[in-house]
């Protein structure tokens, strides 16, 4: 048995039970969870119009240690290892899971919707396919933070920045600094965050953004005004309704609009308006394999340091509390559940 916050109903808190502990089938290994991130994501998929089912252990943001090893998972694996998983696991054997693509594989399972026993419990069940081995020197904290921004890497890439490129980001959220974080790897010249209140602005600056604008201003104006130019890109970060459109609306003639954020809802955009700009709209999906990688091996080499983003740790009696205060606005950036630390 393992203690885990479990989603019961839409409208109640998480509830924190004994539930049975996951063994590791073929090709998986079981992690004991040292952290765990609580993401946007998290928060929509326990409201109306849930995939997850009553019952569902959720926590898609995990790190921790192997402590089981199931059949067939590669040699190179020890009890013992730390690690980091995308949360989801595919068939092994198809071509997206070869390419270490397993979400889009036609039978992958998700830690996200609970589909797989997910991150906030003391063990979660883990591909090792899509697992990547921690090097001594990437701390817990730093491990906590790679999926978010393996997130904000694979948005940068499908946006193919170029040095010196100018880029605004929409959010301020841990999606919007992650692109921050990489924007700034990839040589952008100039990077605006904007966002509705300047709570996250002292963050955004601190890694890397060279500019934060309030968004009841005029943002087109200020950030032609601070820059001296136009964005190339504008990434939206915040998967509400409406948003797609305000960035569409910031970006110039023959622009480009990567979205990013998730927005569980219908949404309504003006066509005319992309159309006649000619404008790329692009979006990004999570990640895949080699955005982990990436990610883990910058921040073994201290090219990136994001633990700034972590505004709060808890254990498992504070979280479900925790977990429904992210639901209204707040200053916290991202809060762990920390079973194992």
């Amino acid at each position: 048995m393992m203690k885990a916050a479990v989603f019961r109903e839409v409208g109640a808190p998480l509830v924190v039970e004994e539930v049975a502990a996951p063994t590791a089938g073929p090709g998986q290994m079981i992690l004991k969870v040292i952290h765990c991130g609580v993401c946007g994501t998290d928060l929509h998929y326990t409201e109306e119009g849930t995939p997850v089912a009553p019952g569902a252990v959720i926590g898609h943001e995990f790190c921790g240690e192997v402590v089981e090893i199931g059949a067939g998972v590669p040699g190179h694996w020890k009890v013992g290892d730390r690690a980091v998983s995308m949360p989801f696991v595919g068939c092994g054997t198809c071509g997206h899971c070869l390419a270490g693509k397993p979400i889009w594989c036609r039978s992958m399972r998700s830690h996200a919707s609970g589909q797989m026993s997910g991150g906030f419990a003391e063990y979660t069940p883990i591909g090792a396919a899509g697992s990547v081995k921690l090097p001594a020197g990437v701390s817990w904290d730093e491990a906590a933070l790679v999926e978010p921004l393996a997130v904000g890497l694979h948005g940068v890439r499908r946006a193919r920045l170029d040095a010196g490129s100018n880029v605004l980001v929409v959010g301020a959220g841990p999606v919007g600094l992650a692109v921050v974080v990489w924007a700034k790897a990839v040589g952008a010249r100039r990077i605006v965050v904007t966002a509705r209140s300047n709570r996250g602005a002292n963050m955004a600056l601190a890694l890397g953004a060279t500019d934060f604008i309030e968004s009841d201003k005029d943002v087109r104006r200020e950030f032609r005004r601070l820059t001296g130019a136009q964005p190339d890109a504008v990434f939206e970060c915040v998967g509400a309704q409406g948003i797609l459109e305000q960035c569409i609306f910031y970006a110039p003639i023959h622009g480009q609009v990567v979205v990013i954020g998730g927005c569980m809802r219908a949404d309504v955009i003006t066509p005319a308006t992309a159309m006649n700009k000619e404008l790329t709209v692009t979006f990004a999906l999570a990640y895949d394999l080699f955005d982990f990688e990436v990610t883990v091996d910058r921040l073994a080499r201290g090219l990136v340091d994001p633990t700034t983003m972590i505004t709060d740790r808890v254990d498992f009696d504070d979280f479900p509390a925790a977990f429904e205060a992210l639901r209204q606005r707040t200053h916290q950036c991202k809060v762990l559940l920390s079973p194992g630390s």
